[in-house]
């Protein structure tokens, strides 16, 4: 059952400074080849549920790939090779769900460095074979994805790899997820230079996971007048809420799996320590959803329903959206929405943060209205 938070007010914290932004803005302005993703309008959505606007951040295909991640990966390897805190030929590692993976490993190639990637026992053949066609070595790890990730760690540290990661555990450095959070900001920059033919939006709906692009946005709304500043709703997995738990108790905890999701970027349980902090002074509220949900988004945006753009997005992609759709439909959920106060006046962004990487779920969810699930899952409606 989808349960939410509402978070009480805390005193704003900083997690870039505007040199921070700067220096990321520079980076992408010199890149034109790195091009912005769209905005999208759901107009007929808008309609169906009863608010002002929807619109969504379509990063199915961010920089020829399929996930925002790119922007992060990118930005980072390229910050580090200009600090010269990176070296040509070191090897990068990194652990990963799939969408990281692949970000790391493109940019380890277009860097000249080999990569490792990390991924746990529940990642889909497709995303496997995804990273692979970057030139990236694969190491599957019997476990979840927190444990990929402290394989990759301990092995990284025994062979001086460099390490390249979206998040920060207890006691790790934070000075690497924490430039790739900064790369995530890109997206936000670009809905504001998109978002022209009225007023911005009031609430942001992200994906959880670990909280980078979480923080990300948090910080980058900080920077607005208090005024313009948007709420940000944070969507995570009913299995795997570590985000709404660390936030109920103040402080970062650890979620034990399995995660039984269908959102496959966002079975994580342990919050990174670079995010905390941004997140908690930053986000208004929290939403744990069932599967059903990414799924009715899922169908929905494929179908382009009343007219509204088809896009074909994941699970975790589509997830933000099925946070929104809960909250406005579930009545277990009516705080939350009562505190947003959505409504007629709403005006709604939410992140898709990657395209398709299961087809075979994909294909089940767009053709099931009962929640069909490719290994005989169902979620009832």
């Amino acid at each position: 059952m989808a349960f939410a938070f509402v978070a009480p007010p805390r005193p704003e914290h900083a997690l870039f400074s505007s040199e921070d932004y700067a220096r990321q803005r520079a980076f992408f302005h010199a890149h034109a080849d790195l091009a912005p993703t769209p905005l999208r309008r759901l107009r007929a959505l808008s309609r169906s549920v009863g608010v002002a606007d929807v619109r969504i951040k379509d990063e199915t295909a961010r920089f020829g790939l399929n996930a925002f991640k790119a922007a992060g990966a990118m930005f980072a390897i390229a910050a580090m090779r200009e600090d010269g805190t990176l070296r040509d030929g070191e090897t990068l590692v990194c652990a990963s769900e799939g969408n990281h993976g692949r970000a790391v490993a493109r940019a380890a190639r277009d860097a000249h460095c080999p990569a490792r990637v990390y991924l746990s026992a529940s990642v889909v053949q497709a995303r496997i074979a995804a990273i692979e066609s970057e030139g990236a070595t694969v190491v599957r790890v019997n476990g979840t994805y927190d444990d990929a990730l402290r394989v990759m760690a301990a092995e990284a540290h025994e062979h001086g790899w460099r390490v390249i990661s979206d998040t920060a555990l207890a006691d790790e450095p934070v000075g690497v997820p924490r430039l790739i959070m900064l790369g995530y900001t890109r997206l936000m920059d670009e809905v504001d230079e998109q978002w022209r033919d009225a007023a911005g939006p009031d609430t942001v709906f992200v994906p959880g996971g670990v909280g980078g692009l979480l923080g990300a946005v948090a910080d980058w709304v900080r920077t607005r007048p208090t005024i313009e500043r948007p709420r940000v709703v944070c969507v995570e997995p009913v299995s795997a809420a570590c985000l709404q738990v660390s936030a109920r108790e103040g402080r970062p905890m650890t979620v034990e799996g399995p995660f039984d999701t269908v959102m496959g970027g966002l079975r994580c349980g342990e919050v990174s320590r670079a995010a905390f902090d941004a997140v908690r002074a930053g986000v208004t509220g929290y939403v744990a959803i069932e599967d059903r949900w990414a799924l009715e988004a899922m169908r929905l945006l494929a179908s382009g329903q009343g007219g509204d753009p088809k896009v074909r997005a994941g699970a975790s992609g589509a997830a933000a959206l099925g946070g929104f759709l809960a909250l406005m439909r579930d009545p277990a959920l009516a705080t939350l929405r009562d505190e947003l106060g959505l409504g007629l006046a709403t005006r709604v962004l939410a992140i898709v943060t990657e395209g398709v990487t299961d087809p075979e779920l994909f294909a089940a969810a767009v053709a099931s209205p009962t929640n069909g699930h490719p290994a005989g899952k169902i979620v009832e409606p």
